[in-house]
């Protein structure tokens, strides 16, 4: 009982928010019904009800309604969902269908991200929302018609488009009680009637994250985000149109990654006592600091010619990211004596007490498509789209890798083991890893009317792409460190839709999707002689293949008022690229840790449902409700201290377990794919009265639901929490202004989301010589938040 108590209390003050009498449903037409949702998920527009797969669309007005100022928020609305934006300002993720995705892994997502129909990196999607115009989700395998192959889904994000028909905008202001404010607005200018205009849209975001200060330094975590946008549309003929948008969005970031736990062991930290999680506490000695700037430009071009729409989608983009973080997570060196010791041709290492990892990420990128349709379908029997695509991506990491000096690397360094108030003597290294690929790809998808009710589709693209990238250290290539790649793979898909009457469609349809596997492994301070353990995730991997079935339908009920959209699937996977939580090896730092990236087969299955209905012309309620089951069917990387086979907490460098004969272990855990839960659910609803002539007011909300969740961590199970949004406000029923109050966690939840297996710096060289740090990662809900959002629309 204790795990539903969450979902009791949020859905009753849900409840208690809007109207209790529900009127008994009459027979004949209420006269009142929902609205048609428009997608693009087939690259043309077509009603959501009509798309042989599961597709969410999010609009602009949701983004509004809900106060949904991040992406991260956005999953709210569509659980099954998981996104994800980690304090270094790089690491997002996204899950999907029951298997994760972490930027860091080096490899392809398994969740592809587009704007305007280009695909780009995640972090152009994730770093802030502004002037949107509708976000689809597209679950399942995703490729044959569009961008790139990925196997668990793609999000679409559209930009509000230029308009040529009026002058109008908005602005938008909001604060909350946590030190956020968040103002925003566009304008949108025609400039030739009919022919050309240009829409400028802009946003000034600056927040706490997520309230988390340390205990040894005063430094607030915040967050400043400035974007600017430009879009000019233009049409100069009747036959010929188009949009260009330039973004540009910059970050300052400054967080302190969270930790619970007590240390014992070292005196500098007795006055501390134990941190609970819900404390809100670092041990950083110093903040992490992040500086973003990202550009991107799209191309849309639409030229009816002959009978047939000529499409073009170009894109390019460049990233940077400046990243610097403390090395010493738990503050384990309180002072130094500032010496320095001569290693010869191998450098100097200084005695510190602090020293950071410097992370200098950049990347270029541009894309471009061409393809093209018949404006009708052939004799109306079928259509067909063709095209050509091609990316090319160039990258470069600049990273200081540091080596602590201590017995572990040398028993003639033992001399110079750190200890808390002697410092710890540092070695640099400096690593430079350019990087370049490029993608071209061929695809065919046609559309067979087989009766004015039945329609059969399938698609196919082949995919040639290539791979680059060598490492420097200290300036000189790493001998053998020169990889070079191509690959040459087929994806496919087929769907059959039947359309029983203008309410019900039944469909299913069977997909593949491909990703290169990943070469390498930076960060990785493993032996020259790497063992066959090693070897699995330090050299290149396979290439992960995947097929999926799905079977669904859309109902349409009650004469339009309710929707009810069902669908069942299945994934089998073939050397999944799987990312590992934090795993001990033995490198030439003695005892680390690391994400690694390694291949294992796994199946995924789930069922999503999705549910509108309009109670009353004035008053709607939607249900979004996802679960997901995978499981690894192969060995992976894993913390097995006596080496039985089995995941443990065992600490290594006491058992001896992890030395140069053995630098990683490997096991068969079962685990899932993902880390999220196996289901969530969320509620929203709204309704809204007149309470003038011109002015109306409105009450709604959105509960979301986890359940308790083992997939997170091999240790802790998670427990179960519900998140509960209200808003409450007034409007002008024309649309001009709207005041709005909102309060985000309203019945103030405060659980724990993440309590990492492995104590922080367990097994390594400061472990082993200052004392264990006794402290563990850890991340929490969203604090509770009340503010104030105020919008006015002009030109109307």
């Amino acid at each position: 009982m204790k795990a539903n108590k969450p979902m009791m209390r949020g859905a009753a003050a849900l409840a208690l928010a809007f109207p209790m009498s529900i009127p008994v449903l009459a027979q004949e037409s209420s006269g009142f019904m929902l609205e048609e949702v428009v997608v693009t998920a087939r690259r043309k527009d077509e009603s959501l009800q009509d798309v042989p797969q599961t597709v969410n669309a999010v609009g602009s007005d949701t983004f509004e309604k809900l106060n949904i100022l991040n992406f991260q928020d956005m999953q709210s609305v569509v659980p099954g969902v998981s996104l994800d934006s980690g304090s270094n300002g790089f690491s997002t993720q996204a899950t999907m269908r029951g298997v994760d995705f972490s930027i860091e892994s080096g490899v392809a997502p398994s969740v592809e991200f587009y704007l305007n129909d280009a695909p780009v990196e995640s972090n152009q999607i994730f770093t802030q929302v502004f002037d949107v115009g509708q976000v689809e989700v597209l679950r399942g395998p995703q490729g044959t018609l569009r961008g790139r192959s990925a196997p668990s889904g793609a999000i679409t994000v559209r930009s509000r488009a230029a308009n040529f028909d009026s002058l109008e905008g908005y602005v938008n202001a909001t604060a909350n009680n946590k030190g956020g404010t968040n103002y925003q607005g566009a304008i949108n200018l025609p400039l030739i009637e009919e022919k050309l205009a240009l829409r400028l849209a802009g946003v000034v975001d600056e927040n706490e994250v997520d309230g988390v200060t340390s205990v040894f330094h005063d430094v607030d975590p915040d967050s400043d985000v400035q974007g600017f946008r430009a879009t000019l549309g233009f049409a100069p003929t009747d036959n010929f149109d188009g949009q260009l948008m330039h973004q540009r969005i910059s970050k300052d970031l400054v967080t302190n990654p969270q930790y619970a736990g007590l240390n014992t062991s070292m005196a500098h930290h007795s006055g501390i006592g134990r941190i609970d999680p819900e404390d809100r506490k670092s041990v950083f000695g110093s903040p992490n600091k992040v500086e973003t700037d990202l550009e991107v430009t799209t191309l849309n071009l639409n030229w009816l010619v002959g009978g047939f729409e000529l499409t073009y989608v170009g894109q390019y983009s460049e990233y940077q990211n400046d990243a610097n973080s403390p090395y010493d997570k738990a503050n384990w060196i309180n002072d130094s004596n500032g010496g320095e010791f001569s290693l010869g041709p191998m450098g100097t290492a200084v005695n510190r007490d602090e020293w950071f990892q410097n992370l200098d990420l950049y990347q270029q990128q541009e894309s471009h498509e061409i393809r093209i349709t018949p404006e009708e379908p052939i004799a109306d029997f079928f259509s067909y789209t063709v095209g050509l695509f091609y990316q090319e991506k160039y990258g470069r990491n600049l990273l200081d890798s540091n080596t602590i000096l201590s017995a572990d690397l040398n028993p003639q360094l033992g001399a110079l083991n750190p200890t808390a108030n002697g410092g710890a003597y540092i070695l640099t290294n400096y690593i430079d890893r350019p990087s370049e690929s490029d993608e071209l790809s061929a695809f065919f998808n046609t559309t067979f009317y087989l009766t004015d009710a039945t329609e059969l589709s399938a698609g196919v693209r082949q995919i040639r792409s290539h791979i680059w990238n060598t490492t420097y250290v200290n300036g000189s290539e790493v001998s053998g460190a020169k990889i070079k790649g191509d690959d040459n793979e087929l994806i496919w898909n087929v769907s059959l839709s039947h359309r029983f009457n203008d309410d019900l469609m039944v469909y299913g349809n069977v997909g593949t999707a491909v990703r290169p596997g990943p070469v390498g492994a930076l960060g990785v301070n493993n032996l020259s002689t790497p063992d066959a353990n090693m070897a699995k995730v330090v050299a290149d991997r396979d290439n992960e293949r995947s097929i999926s079935y799905e079977v669904g339908f859309k109902l349409d009920f009650l004469d339009g008022r309710g929707r009810l959209n069902a669908a069942y699937f299945y994934q089998d996977f073939e050397n999944y690229i799987y990312y590992s939580p934090t795993t001990q090896y033995f490198g030439t730092n003695g005892i680390e840790s690391f994400n690694f990236t390694s291949n294992a087969d796994a199946v995924v299955q789930g069922v999503d449902l999705d549910a509108t209905y309009q109670l009353l012309e004035n008053w709607n309620v939607a249900a979004v409700f996802s679960w997901n089951e995978s499981e690894l069917q192969s060995a992976v990387p894993c913390n097995d201290g006596n080496l039985d086979g089995r995941p443990d907490q065992v600490d290594p460098s006491v058992s001896g377990s992890l030395n140069a004969g053995h630098q990683i272990a490997f096991c068969d855990t079962g685990d899932s794919a993902s880390s999220a839960p196996n289901w969530s659910a969320s509620l929203r609803s709204e309704y809204f009265t007149e309470v003038s002539g011109d002015m109306e007011a409105y009450v709604r909300g959105i509960y979301s639901y986890y359940p308790e969740n083992d997939n997170k961590h091999r240790y802790t199970t998670i427990d179960s929490y519900g998140l509960l949004n209200v808003f409450f406000g007034v409007r002008d029923i024309a649309g001009a202004w709207d005041l709005q109050l909102f309060a985000k966690n309203v019945t103030d939840e405060v659980e724990t989301l993440s309590y990492e297996d492995v104590m922080e710096g367990a097994g390594g060289t400061l472990a082993n010589y200052v004392g264990d740090s006794g402290y563990y990662a850890v991340q929490l809900t969203p604090r509770r938040e009340v503010g104030i959002s105020v919008r006015y629309n002009f030109g109307m």
